[in-house]
């Protein structure tokens, strides 16, 4: 494990100030206590725990106060500087603020996992490889030539793929490694202390289950989870106590099921549950494409199930999929009427679901450019043509849909989507009603659905859509950072383009959203995490040393 030594946090001048104004006075104890637990960097915190923002997946961070329509604009808003990474990197990358290291010094922390199996946690506040703070490898990552499938993106190595997710009352990120071991896959999961790397909760652990079941692969009645045969790529979810980890296919390779394995959050050699897709038949893989497991506040579990077979029990491919409790036990279901031509199109269910916060309703689209809104508490499972158990937006994009954005308001939440050839949208639901065309639209088609969708506002106010595009096939081509009006697509603000010297983004990731916090937002590429933020003329990068092109980050008063 590589360590670096971590640097003295930035609030310790204006302790220092407030304790020599109060040091005669009693009543500013109370003050110094709030300074003591403020973050780095104001007073609003809002930290990024978990793949797509949060447990209800809505891909957005509704307390952002730093970035504004006004601001993120080609003269005030660019590229900070970017963190190094040791392979691709396929995971959001995730934020925890204000964590207290031995030293006694406090970081914003952005945690950085890469398919070589390397774990980085890095300074959010200086956008170098000068702010490692520790980085830690999990063991050599399975070589792509492994699976022989014809994979264009995901090469030369699988290693850690799903987003982790952090426990912030344990002080440990979760996370599964893939490696190759004894010409076997071998899949672990892993509970790191977030000051240190080193591994706690009784872990590492092999992903081993076995569940009932006469489908494929199945002896004795019995299937056991193979790890050759299945990809760990949607986003971990804590809740109910329990991690909750996914599995699909790689490639649609026979045999795959979809699994769900349940661990206890406390200790990782109790595992709670074990379930599968389609335990009586095949397919159903849960990718989601890469989007994580969403909860309720209720602790339901939602997932989203691929092409396979469907006997409206036990096989359940081409599904929304409700499970309870932390034993990951089967609840509810909905599968469309229509999943025979899903499955036949490979037009499957792909986004993965979100939950509309404060409720129960669940939203989700697929590759046949449809939206859904589902009843999380009576889904209807299998529709017929005279019942269709579910709110359908057909045609709600041209071509396939891999991802989209919540941004939820008091009365109405607003859906951002994006499909092959054509230009980013968003529907209103209002009441249970999606819209029935898009409330705004973008100006120009882009032809790339795979892209990484992320909404910052601060409430209702300054909504701002980051959107990625590029080629996921070539990382020597860069992809680019979009920054929509989310009232207005049609009005851009920024784009890293448009000063591609200054603001070149990288190796584009397929599905890999931003993560937008505190002023900044960074992107996963091909090499490392690239950070864009307010940029002011004449300013320097940390330690003084003057920024290229006469600009750089913002201070507290330049803005």
């Amino acid at each position: 494990m590589a360590v670096k030594r971590d640097r003295k946090g930035h609030n310790r001048s204006r302790m220092r100030a407030v304790s020599f104004v109060c040091s005669a006075l009693a009543v500013c104890a109370a003050a110094l206590a709030l300074l003591r637990a403020m973050p780095l960097q104001g007073l609003v915190t809002t930290d990024i725990l978990t793949a797509n923002g949060d447990n209800y997946r809505t891909n957005s961070n509704l307390h952002e106060t730093q970035l504004t329509l006004g601001n993120v604009q080609p003269g005030s808003f660019g590229k900070l500087g970017s963190y190094s990474a040791d392979g691709q990197v396929y995971t959001q990358p995730l934020y925890a603020s204000n964590l207290l290291f031995p030293s006694g010094s406090k970081h914003n922390v952005l945690f950085v996992t890469t398919m070589h199996n390397t774990v980085y946690a890095y300074d959010a506040d200086i956008p170098s490889d000068d702010g490692l703070l520790w980085s830690v490898n999990l063991g050599p990552a399975l070589p792509t030539t492994f699976w022989n499938a014809p994979y264009s993106d995901i090469t030369p190595e699988a290693g850690i793929l799903g987003t982790g997710a952090i426990d912030l009352q344990r002080g440990v990120l979760y996370v599964v490694a893939e490696t190759l071991e004894n010409n076997a896959a071998v899949f672990r999961l892993h509970a790191l202390d977030l000051v240190s790397g080193g591994e706690r909760m009784n872990g590492p652990i092999v992903i081993q289950a076995v569940a009932a079941g006469s489908g494929a692969q199945s002896s004795g009645g019995q299937i056991s989870f193979d790890p050759a045969q299945h990809l760990q790529r949607p986003g971990l979810l804590v809740a109910n106590d329990a991690v909750y980890i996914a599995f699909g296919s790689h490639m649609d390779q026979i045999p795959w099921h979809g699994w769900i394995i349940s661990y206890s959050a406390s200790d990782l050699t109790a595992q709670l549950g074990a379930f599968v897709t389609t335990p009586n038949g095949q397919g159903g893989a849960i990718w989601q494409s890469g989007r994580g497991l969403a909860a309720d506040d209720a602790g339901s579990v939602y997932s989203m199930s691929g092409n396979g077979d469907v006997d409206n029990s036990s096989n359940l491919g081409e599904s929304f999929i409700r499970l309870s409790g932390p034993r990951a036990a089967l609840a509810d279901w909905f599968t469309p009427a229509n999943w025979q031509t899903l499955d036949g199109l490979d037009a499957d269910l792909s986004t993965g679901p979100a939950v509309i916060p404060g409720t129960h309703t669940i939203v989700g689209g697929d590759k046949y450019g449809q939206l859904y809104l589902i009843n999380g508490d009576w889904m209807g499972r299998l529709a017929t043509a005279t019942f269709q158990g579910a709110t359908i937006l057909g045609g709600a994009v041209v071509g396939g849909m891999f991802n989209f954005a919540l941004w939820s308001q008091p009365e109405t939440a607003y859906i951002y989507v994006q499909g092959e050839q054509d230009p980013v949208k968003s529907y209103s639901l209002t009441h249970g009603i999606f819209s029935a065309a898009p409330v705004s639209m973008g100006a120009t088609p882009v032809n790339v659905p795979r892209v990484g969708l992320t909404i910052s506002a601060d409430g209702a106010r300054n909504g701002i859509l980051w959107e990625t595009t590029g080629d996921y096939s070539q990382s020597s081509v860069p992809g680019t950072l979009h920054a929509y009006d989310a009232s207005n697509l049609a009005t851009e603000l920024w784009n890293s383009d448009i000063n591609s010297s200054r603001d070149n983004l990288g190796g584009f990731m397929k599905f890999t959203n931003p993560t937008v916090i505190r002023g900044k937002v960074y992107v996963a590429t091909s090499s490392g995490v690239a950070v864009y933020g307010l940029i002011c003329p004449n300013a320097t990068l940390h330690g003084g040393t003057p920024r290229s092109g006469a600009s750089g980050p913002c201070l507290a008063g330049q803005i």
